[in-house]
C-alpha cells in the first residue's frame, strides 16, 4: 500500500480539493482508503459523506480501531474514514505513533492499494502522525509569493519529521493549483519552485475551474464527472504522472 499525504501548512491551497480528486482518481486503478484527518471534514463532504460527531478517523486517538470508522463513498473502490467533528487534538498529552500502530495492528495494507490522507493546515500531532506513515507527500500550492514560502516551510517540516521519526524522507511532489499561464506572477512562482526543489518534484499544474469549487455541493469529485472539464483533465493528468512516479 502506498500512502500519499496531501499537505500544506498554508490554508486556501486546494489541499482538500486535491486529496479527494487524487483519491477518487486512484480508485480507478485500485482500492483506496481516504483518511479525513482535517477536523473540518471537508474531504468527507467531497466524497458524498456526512460529518460524524461520534465516530471517525480521529477516534483512533480515543482507543477505537481505524476500520470501525470505514464507510462507502461515491466510488465503489474508495473507502472513507471520515473526520470526527469537534475532535480537539490539544486535549491529549501524547498522540505520537497512534496512526502507524493502527495501520500495522489492523493490517490495513492488506486491504488497500493506496491510502490518501487529507491533513489539517497545522504542524500538530495530526500532521505528524500522517507524515510518520507517508510514502509520498504531495504539496499543492497557489503560485504566488506566500505560496512559494509555504512550500519551503512544508519542506522544512518534512525534513524535521524524518529526523524525529528516524526514517528516510518520503518522496515529495509539488502541485501548482489555481494556475493561470497568462499571469506572470504564476509563471515566476512556479519557476522559483522548480529552481529551489528540482523539476522532477514538480507536477503539471491544475488550472482555474469554477467546477472545482462547485464539486463539494454535489458531493462528487470532478474527476468522476461524466462531462469533461478543465479541472477533470488537469487532475487526470496529475494522476497519470503520480502513477509513473510512485
Amino acid at each position: 500500500m502506498k500512502t500519499i499525504v496531501v499537505s500544506n501548512r498554508k490554508g486556501g491551497s486546494a489541499k482538500t480539493t486535491t486529496a479527494v480528486n487524487i483519491a477518487s482518481g486512484l480508485a480507478k486503478h485500485g482500492s483506496v482508503l481516504l483518511l479525513d484527518f482535517d477536523t473540518q471534514g471537508h474531504a468527507s463532504i467531497g466524497v458524498g459523506c456526512d460529518l460524524n460527531e461520534s465516530l471517525g478517523v480521529h477516534s483512533i486517538f480515543e482507543g477505537k480501531t481505524l476500520s470501525e470508522s470505514f464507510m462507502p463513498t461515491v466510488h465503489e473502490n474508495l473507502t472513507l474514514a471520515p473526520a470526527l467533528s469537534f475532535f480537539d487534538v490539544y486535549e491529549y498529552a501524547n498522540l505520537s505513533g497512534v496512526l502507524k500502530q493502527r495501520l500495522q495492528d489492523e493490517n490495513i495494507a492488506d486491504f488497500f492499494d493506496y491510502c490518501v490522507i487529507d491533513t489539517p493546515p497545522t504542524f500538530d500531532a495530526l500532521l505528524k502522525n500522517s507524515l510518520e506513515v507517508a510514502d509520498v507527500v504531495l504539496i499543492p500550492f497557489v503560485p504566488h509569493h506566500l505560496g512559494v514560502i509555504a512550500v519551503g516551510q512544508m519542506m522544512r517540516a518534512l525534513y524535521k519529521s524524518a529526523i524525529d521519526f528516524h526514517r528516510e524522507l518520503a518522496d515529495v511532489y509539488i502541485l501548482p493549483v489555481m494556475y493561470n499561464p497568462h499571469v506572470n506572477e504564476h509563471k515566476e512562482s512556479v519557476k522559483k519552485v522548480k529552481i529551489s526543489f528540482g523539476e522532477s518534484k514538480l507536477l503539471s499544474p491544475i488550472g482555474i475551474d469554477i467546477k472545482l469549487a462547485q464539486q463539494f455541493a454535489s458531493g462528487s469529485p470532478i474527476i468522476l464527472d461524466e462531462k469533461r472539464s478543465k479541472g477533470m483533465k488537469d487532475y487526470n493528468k496529475c494522476i497519470q504522472e503520480l502513477l509513473v512516479k510512485i
